[in-house]
């Protein structure tokens, strides 16, 4: 994942190892500068993300391919440990360490699904790495690469 542009965190390119499949995340009303609903697109897959309460950052909501993820904080306000539900599987998603966001990771270690900045304190280029199962959803994988890009850069 990388910032289309030097200076916004309001669109990324997303891409992947395979040189055919490219996508991109972007804030849907960009010019009404709102941050609270988005869209993924990347080779077959599509995905709607909203801040499920407009007045209330602690929730959110994924679908994508007929999948729903709800998304919370695990402490209201906490923007650094969330709780991810799709209606089969719960993951705990959080910020490798509380008071930097540049790597993030789910709480159990074998599958593994972690995301890092690509150079220390610069939130423009992320490299995720995915070795959960193929049962794991889009939609999961998805909230979760969404909720660390969103809350670890600057709203520009």
């Amino acid at each position: 994942m990388v910032t289309r542009y030097i200076d916004s965190f309001r669109e990324w390119e997303v891409h992947t190892d395979d040189p055919d499949i490219r996508g991109e995340l972007r804030m849907r009303w960009y010019m009404q500068d709102d941050w609270t609903v988005w869209d993924m697109h990347y080779g077959d897959v599509s995905a709607t993300i909203r801040q499920k309460w407009a007045d209330d950052p602690d929730f959110w909501e994924v679908q994508c391919q007929g999948k729903t993820v709800n998304a919370k904080t695990t402490w209201r306000g906490d923007f650094t440990r969330w709780k991810l539900n799709d209606g089969e599987t719960q993951i705990n998603w959080r910020a490798k360490y509380s008071n930097q966001r540049d790597e993030w990771e789910i709480d159990i270690r074998d599958p593994a699904f972690y995301m890092f900045t690509q150079w220390r304190g610069d939130p423009r280029e992320w490299v995720v790495v995915d070795e959960l199962s193929s049962e794991t959803s889009e939609a999961m994988k998805i909230a979760m690469i969404f909720l660390a890009l969103h809350f670890s850069t600057p709203k520009r």
